[in-house]
């Protein structure tokens, strides 16, 4: 059982928790704000809290959680964890619809929003640990993200039989300039 806690899937798993966390009390402190002294529609309020809570929680999991260093990905990380932030947002737009409507209190609203998010926060955690942010980490340690985004540098070259990385691959004149050759091999794999 103690290996289990240990585990890093667990680890990463209370991790993401704790940046869930973290973009919850954003959230709701923003919805509550924009119900109560703004006095804003529900979807509004809402729409709100939804983009300014997920600004610490992708954060949080990006530094912290999966421990990504660099650059922000554009393709790679914002635009998968922010398209699954707006899944979020819709499931969380039509619970708060709903309970604007049935009951008209703070606190259904508040649950409502919490209900929707809380609806893919399973889901979000397996496709950016199994998926999005497993890339970079568990399958290929050895790749630099950021050279092989600006054309193929870091990968692995095979060449007859031997690998090597194409930082140490040498031109023709015996210089490292074989980034044409690296991404011309990287061309001819796929």
């Amino acid at each position: 059982m103690g290996s289990l806690l240990r585990s890093p899937t667990v680890l990463k798993l209370a991790k993401y928790s704790t940046a869930s966390f973290f973009g919850v009390i954003t959230g709701q402190a923003v919805l509550i704000f924009c119900l109560e002294a703004l006095a804003w529609p529900a979807l509004t309020a809402n729409l709100a809290s939804v983009t300014l809570g997920c600004i610490p929680n992708y954060l949080i999991n990006r530094y912290w959680t999966w421990q990504q260093t660099g650059r922000n990905r554009f393709w790679g990380e914002v635009v998968p964890f922010w398209s699954m932030a707006a899944m979020g947002a819709v499931l969380s737009m039509l619970a708060v619809a709903y309970a604007d409507h049935q009951w008209g209190t703070t606190l259904a609203v508040a649950i409502a929003s919490l209900t929707g998010f809380g609806l893919l926060w399973l889901a979000r955690f397996l496709v950016l640990d199994k998926i999005m942010w497993r890339v970079v980490h568990d399958l290929h340690p050895e790749v630099d993200v950021e050279a092989a985004e600006e054309g193929m540098l870091g990968l692995p070259v095979h060449d007859g039989g031997h690998e090597h990385h194409d930082h140490e691959h040498h031109g023709h004149d015996g210089h490292e300039g074989g980034d044409h050759d690296a991404r011309q091999h990287a061309r001819e794999r796929t």
